[in-house]
C-alpha cells in the first residue's frame, strides 16, 4: 500500500503560509520534503506527523509559524 502524500500546495494551504515559508521549514527546521523535480514535491503523511511532533516537543512549531 501507498502511504498518503500531501503536496507542497497542500501544505501551504494547510498552515496558510507561502511557498517561501515552507522552502525555510525544509532549509532550517528539518521539514521532510521529497523533491522529485521542480514540479513535484510533497511529504509522506507518516513523516509530517512526526516533524510536528518533534517541533512541538521542542516547542518550536509556534515559534516558527509566528515568525512568518
Amino acid at each position: 500500500m501507498i502511504e498518503e502524500r500531501i503536496s507542497k500546495q497542500k501544505l501551504e494551504k494547510l498552515y496558510s503560509v507561502d511557498r517561501a515559508t515552507i522552502e525555510n521549514w525544509v532549509r532550517n527546521y528539518g521539514m521532510p520534503l521529497i523533491i522529485i523535480n521542480s514540479h513535484s514535491k510533497f511529504v509522506k503523511l507518516s513523516a509530517l506527523e512526526k516533524w510536528e511532533n518533534s517541533m512541538i516537543m521542542n516547542n518550536k512549531l509556534i515559534g516558527i509559524i509566528d515568525k512568518e
